[in-house]
């Protein structure tokens, strides 16, 4: 039953990945394309724990753990990078500081170090089972283990309470304060942490194309072909 509710997770996850792809294509940069990556790598993370119980301990479902553990490392902390571009494109001028930028960026890159630690550097696999599910996790005796994904989890929700109370779209910090709060039951009740997962992602999703549409709307209208000036 829960293996089903995984696969669920995996397809619900393709469709925002597929959706983000779309944005991208009309407007490539961070603000669509770091949400188009997470969701593709979340799309494995499911997948493959859906399909744990069917492959069964041993090397082949560990060879397809690793790559869950690599794009956590290395993806998530992006989400700090794009807080700033989407905070930057809802017109805030602080935003765009060289500073803040650079405090940004230094941030993201000690979170990938962590990450990259813990993740892949020190990844040590031991099977789980939970419910009819089973699954590799970190067994790393590191306290630096769920560290980047907090600190990143809360650089979200500021950036969409920011949004809230600069421009009164309020999604972001909604579905970031889901995540953060489902973050701390994920250990015992795994699949809520990858249903909060979803759930931040629809956020980032509404996110990107409200601001999008807002560029669109503020944006002068093109001068026609063969219009004469005034």
């Amino acid at each position: 039953m829960i293996s089903s509710v995984f696969a669920v997770l995996a397809i619900a996850q393709l469709c925002l990945a597929v959706s983000a792809a779309r944005y991208w294509r009309t407007a490539p940069g961070l603000l669509a394309v770091v949400p188009a990556a997470v969701c593709a790598a979340l799309v494995w993370d499911n997948g493959v724990i859906a399909l744990g119980e069917l492959a069964g301990a041993g090397p082949l479902l560990e060879a397809l753990s690793v790559p869950r553990f690599v794009a956590h490392a290395l993806l998530t902390p992006l989400l700090v990078l794009w807080s700033l571009s989407a905070v930057a494109r809802a017109g805030l001028p602080w935003a765009r500081r060289k500073g803040v930028r650079g405090a940004a960026v230094g941030l993201t890159v000690l979170l990938v170090v962590a990450g990259v630690l813990h993740d892949i550097i020190g990844l040590t696999l031991r099977t789980e089972r939970w419910a009819d599910t089973l699954r590799y996790t970190n067994d790393a005796a590191s306290p630096v283990g769920p560290l980047p994904a907090i600190v990143t989890g809360l650089v979200v929700l500021f950036a969409g309470i920011v949004l809230w109370r600069s421009t009164g779209f309020v999604w972001l910090a909604v579905t970031a304060a889901v995540m953060v709060v489902v973050s701390g039951a994920a250990a015992q009740i795994p699949v809520l942490g990858n249903a909060a997962e979803v759930v931040l992602n629809v956020g980032l999703l509404l996110t990107v194309r409200t601001l999008l549409r807002q560029e669109r709307t503020s944006s002068p209208p093109a001068v026609r072909s063969g219009s004469r000036s005034q």
